[in-house]
């Protein structure tokens, strides 16, 4: 319709609101529309869109029931390479101490352009009745993390890396893989060709290149003019320029097919068949490019900013379960990596340490409190969870320890320390009539 071209210019109010209804919620570049300014700020388009503003209070209770297993959110933030501080939630089923402790896997999901952490809420349920954690922030520019601008993917992967170094720092952290969507999803793969650790990532409507979307749209019924190749070039450079003065990132380099040939992670694709701000093809594209051979490919319903249905999701979490081998890997902490971690009772901010000795103060003498300082720098510090050392029970390795009884060869005492009271020998044999004293050379010798 000609009459939309020359329309009368709306109050300055309703123009910016006709502009956020025809935006996607994971949008990179506006739908359509026309503003006076819009020459002027074409490159808030890519690194400021509409920031998701949201209360705390939506990422649902800290406490909860799901699929029968206990889990808890905890709420916390992480500082970046950047010096920008993001804010994050786990999502992690509880402990059940009675059959000792467990690693959980992690999944990282990344939320698209213009959205939150909040994206991440439909996949918890499903997951923490699996014993599997999840794990969402809000990228750096976006949500409630600090940040003026987002890059698309260039500068998010450093978020997801200081996310991946945190995790690995806990003992209870098991396999990690990756759920990326949009822009997430082009987070996920900038960031896996240079971590193979990373057990599987899932790509869901991922662009191949800044550049082809760009001129993609351009041509596209989403605007109500078709735009000729040799403006968007012009616009393309103009955008460069203020990206790179104000986000420090070149446009050009957000070309995720070329991490895509160098990546080996385990990976499935995912793009929806009426997706018509990101075509299928480029998940196709990614898909045909992808290094790995571990890689699948599914076409599901609905468009751009369709919530992945139960079947899905499904689909998703078997390909984690296989490539990350949940169902054949042994998740229990060994006890002595629990020992590290545990916390350490401390007073004052000061850690306690365990009294040396049955001794008093007073019976020490000069040289013997020397001794005790000395001896005192080599003791490790004490586990909260492990008693109190004692004569019966006492700690390896340190003072309390008990002097072993001088046995010989195999364990076996020698002749004359049977009357020893420490020897554990003599214990067996308290009480019984004393050996002659053939037999007795015949067991220091480990004879039948």
């Amino acid at each position: 319709d000609l009459s939309l071209l020359f329309r009368a210019p709306l109050p300055c109010r309703a123009r910016r609101v006709s502009r956020l209804a025809i935006m996607d919620c994971n949008a990179t570049v506006f739908g359509g529309g026309c503003a006076p300014e819009y020459a002027f700020k074409l490159w808030n388009l890519v690194i400021r869109p509409p920031r998701c503003v949201y209360d705390i209070s939506q990422l649902g209770p800290t406490e909860f029931l799901a699929g029968g297993v206990r889990a808890a959110r905890r709420d916390i933030t992480i500082r970046t390479k950047r010096g920008t501080q993001i804010a994050c939630s786990h999502f992690i089923p509880r402990q059940d101490r009675r059959g000792g402790l467990r690693k959980f896997p992690v999944i990282i999901y990344l939320h698209g352009n213009s959205s939150s952490r909040l994206e991440a809420w439909s996949l918890v349920g499903t997951l923490i009745s699996q014993h599997i954690s999840l794990f969402c922030f809000d990228a750096s520019g976006c949500g409630l993390s600090e940040g003026e601008y987002v890059s698309l993917g260039w500068h998010e992967r450093d978020d997801l890396a200081a996310v991946i170094a945190h995790l690995r720092r806990s003992p209870f952290c098991g396999p990690i893989g990756v759920w990326g969507r949009s822009m997430g999803a082009a987070t996920a793969l900038l960031h896996a060709d240079r971590d193979p650790e990373i057990g599987a990532i899932c790509l869901d409507s991922s662009f191949a290149s800044l550049r082809q979307l760009a001129e993609e749209l351009a041509s596209s019924e989403r605007i109500l003019v078709p735009v000729p190749s040799w403006l968007v070039d012009v616009a393309l450079a103009l955008i460069r320029m203020r990206v790179k003065v104000l986000a420090d990132f070149d446009i050009e380099d957000l070309v995720p097919v070329d991490h895509a040939k160098r990546c080996s992670v385990p990976a499935i694709f995912l793009h929806a068949r009426r997706d018509t701000f990101i075509s299928p093809g480029h998940s196709q594209q990614l898909y045909d490019a992808y290094k790995g051979y571990d890689k699948e490919l599914l076409s599901v319903d609905g468009d751009h900013n369709s919530e992945r249905n139960e079947q899905v999701v499904h689909r998703v979490l078997c390909f984690f379960r296989r490539t990350m081998r949940l169902d054949s890997t042994d998740f229990s902490v060994p006890s002595h990596i629990i020992d590290a971690e545990m916390a350490v009772p401390q007073r004052d901010g000061l850690p306690l340490r365990v009294p040396l000795g049955q001794k008093t103060q007073q019976s020490f003498s000069t040289t013997d409190k020397e001794n005790q300082n000395e001896n005192q720098k080599e003791l490790p510090p004490p586990v909260a969870m492990r008693p109190l050392p004692s004569s019966s029970k006492p700690m390896r390795g340190s003072r309390y320890e008990p002097a072993r009884p001088k046995c010989g060869p195999g364990g076996v005492p020698p002749r004359g320390d049977l009357d020893e009271p420490e020897c554990p020998l003599s214990q067996a044999v308290a009480g019984k009539k004393a050996l002659p004293a053939g037999a007795r050379l015949l067991a220091a010798r480990g004879g039948a």
